[in-house]
């Protein structure tokens, strides 16, 4: 016995001594691992807040239907946050609070007025004051996890309302102030349960062990995962402070899937479930949320709604008996639906092929690694009503254009005030993952590219102007591998000599060549290159009709130069990045970009290419939107593989590019195909008309519809361009020649 005794204390004391040393490690690697590496959270990705503003192009219906996506509840009484009412050609909102990029602002309600397709005006509630501006809080477009895979949007617990943190720790732990991390009464409890059922059918487990479970151990049912947990739990319980660990828990806790993502934290559950910030939680909605934690699977809402109203019943009736909310607030909870019906990425626009360009540019940015660890909030130029546009011209239009099914289709939707990218979609079917067309099918742009030739010859105004007469007559070259290339126009047809204005209208090919050889082939490269082009430029007379390879983003950028003032910027997706907790981290400012034509020129390019929708293969757009609102331009390939159009008005640009991705012809050009999807898009975006009052010395010159030469103002017959300021020359008629004076006349 004394043996025996001897022996059982040594190996007592060799347990303990086990214990001890296993403590302290455990200490060290979880104090460690808790403070700094708890949980990972996601990039929180949100689209351009909504601004409304007086005069702007919006119809009632795009902002309900935005209103709709951000899942604001239609609410005759308009008393809570995140609700809207409507009459008429009236839209009363209350804004929810929200961290916006620029800062906090808080739930505030507006009037919205309508007049037609546009706001009349925008009035603060109830003091009927005149706003120049008010902004939604934006949609959440997506979220971008990080080495983990894990996906959390992070509160901080003074952000959880108390009747939330009072309901779970009603129903989960009700002693967790005052337990060290283990509760022994819990323990006796659960332990007399399952004893009585002969099953494991209580547990005891505190907060604090839930969590350790959660984020250090397994799923399996063992005495020495339970000891385990136990011993950490009171670790973490020492080492750290009821707060922090009940924060924590808030931000780990698993609230069921979401197709393949899990829902981690009561911040992106509040946002799955109900779209809602944590703060504007409901009571029934807070029931509903703690009562899944005690089974996402089982008590899954969206698969056994019964049985999940049926607990969180229960749970209101909890919280009506500890006095956490009035007999009229629970009995108005029992009626409330226990979650929407769930729709497909629900709270959020899918757009993935803009999705793709966020993080693109993310990596580009070489973001540290540890921002898993605060997490982001990154606010983009995403336009919601922009992508709808688009994606609903694409899959109108298409069917309408052609049967065949191979045809794909591209649009960018770009605003070159901001210098941003507002929509992409990259497939003819717009949620279709993989191969984004807009940002990597490099296709040759065909007649896109003469605005570059016109730009350089206008810019030497001593040599050309818009009534420059060009030679439109059969050429041909001998290439360097003995070839003849021999250009023609559309039509197969020559007109002769023809002003340039009407070459470029008229998208000439024969002319085009000409001028791109006259102002010669590095000067264009040169040109495109100081546009952002990046990809390899062919240095043959080839490139004067669009031989070079360019994506539709990288056409809009190249268009951009035109839109804005002559000045090439690269287009972003992301306006700025925050951590969660409302920290900046970046800002996009716009630059003034890199000049590549002077204001004049560009000027007068601009004059040209609003006269592609005035007149030339762009007219359609005129018979939509009216005179000058538009500039644009058409462009065609060598034997209808692409079909392109690009139009702009004072904020947006919209690029269309429809091909095969195995180069076959579609039969199509830029007019008959792009040009429809561009009309499309626009008319449901709106039209902010262009500002076509000339900049000085700039001004509106009479010519000869023939010669091209300058004539008198007041000849019958006669061509207007705007044109740098020269005299008429002495003695010129409207014939376009320069009479010899007489004697008397010489004399006098």
């Amino acid at each position: 016995m004394r043996y025996l005794l001897s022996l059982f204390i040594k190996l007592g004391i060799a347990a303990l001594v086990a214990v001890v040393f296993y403590a302290i490690y455990l200490d060290s690697s979880l104090t460690k691992h808790f403070a700094n590496e708890r949980y990972e959270a996601s990039a929180i990705v949100y689209a351009r807040p909504l601004s409304l503003q007086p005069l702007q192009p919006l119809r009632q219906a795009q902002l309900l239907t935005e209103l709709e996506q951000l899942r604001y509840r239609e609410s005759a009484s308009l008393s809570g946050s995140g609700t809207y009412r409507r009459s008429g050609n009236t839209v009363e909102i209350h804004r929810r609070p929200f961290d916006f990029l620029d800062g906090p602002q808080m739930a505030q309600k507006v009037r919205v007025v309508f007049d037609g397709g546009r706001i009349q005006r925008v009035v603060s509630l109830p003091d009927e004051r005149m706003l120049e501006e008010f902004k939604l809080d934006p949609l959440l477009l997506g979220q971008i996890t990080g080495d983990e895979g894990e996906d959390r949007l992070l509160v901080g617990l003074e952000r959880v309302p108390s009747l939330l943190i009072e309901t779970l720790l009603l129903v989960e732990d009700r002693d967790f102030y005052h337990h060290s991390g283990v509760s022994l009464s819990s323990i006796g409890r659960a332990a007399i349960a399952n004893l009585a059922a002969m099953d494991t059918v209580q547990g005891g487990s505190t907060l604090t062990q839930q969590l350790v479970k959660n984020l250090y151990l397994t799923r399996e049912r063992t005495l020495w995962r339970k000891a385990n947990e136990a011993l950490m739990a009171l670790i973490i319980d020492f080492r750290f402070s009821k707060n922090e660990i009940l924060e924590t828990y808030f931000n780990e806790i698993y609230f069921g899937q979401d197709g393949g993502r899990a829902i981690h934290g009561i911040g992106l559950a509040s946002r799955f479930y109900y779209g809602k910030q944590v703060e504007e939680l409901s009571p029934a909605e807070i029931a509903m949320l703690v009562a899944i934690v005690k089974g996402p699977s089982y008590y899954n809402p969206h698969r056994y709604p019964e049985r999940v109203k049926e607990r969180r019943d229960m749970i209101l009736q909890l919280m009506f008996g500890q006095q956490l909310i009035s007999q009229q607030t629970y009995l108005a909870a029992l009626e409330e639906r226990v979650v929407a019906p769930k729709v497909a990425r629900a709270g959020r626009a899918s757009a993935p092929h803009y999705m793709a360009q966020v993080k693109q540019e993310m990596d580009a940015m070489q973001l540290p690694k540890s921002w898993a660890k605060d997490g982001l909030r990154v606010f983009t130029y995403f336009d919601p009503i922009a992508q709808r546009a688009a994606e609903l011209s694409v899959t109108e239009q298409l069917p309408r254009l052609s049967k065949q099914a191979e045809l794909q289709a591209a649009v960018v939707v770009a605003n070159h005030q901001q210098g941003s990218l507002v929509a992409l979609v990259g497939d003819r079917d717009p949620q279709q993952v993989g191969f984004n067309r807009a940002t990597s099918a490099l296709r040759q742009i065909g007649s896109l590219i003469k605005p570059v030739t016109y730009g350089l010859a206008l810019a030497q105004p001593q040599q050309y102007s818009l009534a420059t007469v060009l030679e439109d007559a059969p050429l041909q070259f001998e290439t360097e591998t003995g070839q003849i290339w021999q250009p023609e126009n559309y039509d197969g047809e020559f007109r002769g000599d023809i002003l340039l204005y009407d070459a470029l209208v008229g998208s000439r090919n024969i002319p085009a060549v000409r001028l791109g050889l006259e102002v010669g082939l590095p000067a264009i490269i040169e040109k495109l290159q100081a546009s952002g082009v990046t990809t390899p430029i062919p240095k043959v007379p080839a490139l004067t009709l669009g031989s070079v390879e360019l994506s539709p983003v990288q056409v809009s950028e190249l268009y951009g130069v035109f839109a804005h003032y002559g000045r090439y910027r690269s287009f972003k997706t992301i306006a700025g990045l925050t951590n969660h907790s409302g920290v900046g981290l970046y800002v996009h400012r716009p630059s003034s970009g890199v000049s590549v034509y002077d204001p004049l020129t560009i000027e007068l390019v601009n004059y040209g290419l609003r006269g592609v929708v005035n007149e030339g293969t762009g007219r359609r757009l005129l018979q939509q939107f009216g005179q000058d609102a538009l500039a644009g331009k058409s462009g065609t390939t060598n034997d209808y593989r692409d079909s392109w159009f690009v139009a702009y008005d004072e904020h947006n640009i919209v690029t269309a590019w429809l091909g095969r991705d195995d180069n076959q012809p579609i039969h199509l050009t830029g007019a008959t195909g792009a040009l429809p999807v561009v009309a499309s898009t626009f008319s449901q975006l709106g039209v902010r008309p262009r500002d076509v009052t000339p900049p000085a010395p700039l001004e509106m010159r009479a010519f000869h519809p023939e010669k091209g030469v300058q004539i008198p103002m007041n000849c019958r017959s006669q061509r207007r361009f705007l044109s740098h300021p020269q005299p008429v020359a002495e003695g010129m008629n409207c014939a376009g020649e320069i009479e010899e004076k007489s004697w008397w006349q010489r004399i006098f």
